[in-house]
């Protein structure tokens, strides 16, 4: 039977995360432990089959509308008859680690592949930013990047992105909190804050990531762990982290983390630790004593 396969990955952003809207540098890199499926098969009626929802298209949760956006657009772009949709997916939802983004850029892949239509990365990066754009409002373009190439990224905003080589001496632990993240309000929270406040914190985010590229280029991982450190203090000023995530940091760093910090939209999601590998273990075992969701990359 003729199909579509799209396989996709989670993302990290490393520094930026906020500040990139407003045309500041950022730094995200993939996370390929974490993956998500999309087929597509002929089908009677346009259905899905997913952890979030199963059953007809006309029917599923509002939540979902960006994505299904994204599909019945495809669909009429290549002028298609019914599908049945297929997503399986382990990156968690709302955790700020690019769900939307990796489905979106799994479903264009999997359309192309259906189609047997070659798909080049700009074309699937404007799809995904078509869905993100539903889904978050002003997306920075940094999600779409990295959850559909298999690099990291410097940023800027309306500037060609760069990959990056990350080769550190270290290791990169993540820990998502129970709160799901809203990179929307998230992002509505700030606009408003520098509307009432001025850019400042946002022009030091940047300056923050800047540093923190050079840093990565001299393999300073020392400095770098202080640089996240400071860039978690400016996003709770920005009051988008929680007492969840706040406490998560002090936990790495407690536990002799180089630096901690949210990762993401914020407002719940996850949070970040650079670590030297004899301080991994301890690091992750007091964090698996607050969540069951912790991961680590080898940064090397």
């Amino acid at each position: 039977m003729k199909q579509g396969i799209g396989i996709s990955h989670a993302k990290v952003i490393f520094m930026g995360e906020h500040s990139v809207v407003y045309h500041q540098l950022a730094i995200a890199l993939p996370f390929k432990a974490l993956t998500c499926q999309v087929t597509i098969l002929p089908s009677s009626h346009n259905t899905m089959k997913s952890d979030l929802y199963t059953g007809e298209l006309k029917d599923a949760p509002r939540l979902l509308y960006p994505i299904i956006h994204l599909f019945n657009t495809l669909q009429a772009h290549f002028n298609l008859s019914p599908l049945e949709l297929t997503i399986q997916s382990s990156i968690p939802f709302s955790a700020g680690l690019g769900s939307s983004a990796a489905l979106a850029s799994a479903m264009t892949k999997a359309f192309y592949d259906y189609t047997q239509t070659s798909l080049d990365d700009h074309t699937l990066f404007n799809w995904v930013q078509q869905a993100e754009t539903i889904a978050h409002g002003n997306p920075s373009g940094i999600d779409a990047l990295t959850t559909s190439f298999d690099y990291a990224w410097v940023y800027t905003k309306g500037t060609p992105p760069q990959p990056l080589t990350i080769s550190l001496p270290a290791t990169l632990i993540i820990a998502q909190s129970p709160q799901a993240g809203s990179t929307k309000e998230a992002v509505e929270l700030v606009a408003e804050y520098v509307h009432s406040n001025g850019i400042h914190l946002i022009e030091t985010l940047g300056s923050l990531t800047k540093q923190a590229q050079t840093c990565i280029q001299h393999q300073d991982i020392k400095t770098l762990g202080s640089l996240m450190n400071q860039a978690h203090d400016i996003l709770k000023a920005l009051n988008i982290s929680t007492p969840t995530l706040d406490h998560y940091v002090d936990i790495a760093r407690y536990h002799h983390a180089l630096g901690a910090k949210l990762t993401g939209g914020g407002l719940g999601g996850c949070m970040i630790a650079l670590a030297e590998d004899q301080h991994v273990l301890s690091i992750v075992d007091a964090l698996k004593q607050e969540t069951p969701y912790v991961w680590s990359i080898n940064l090397q």
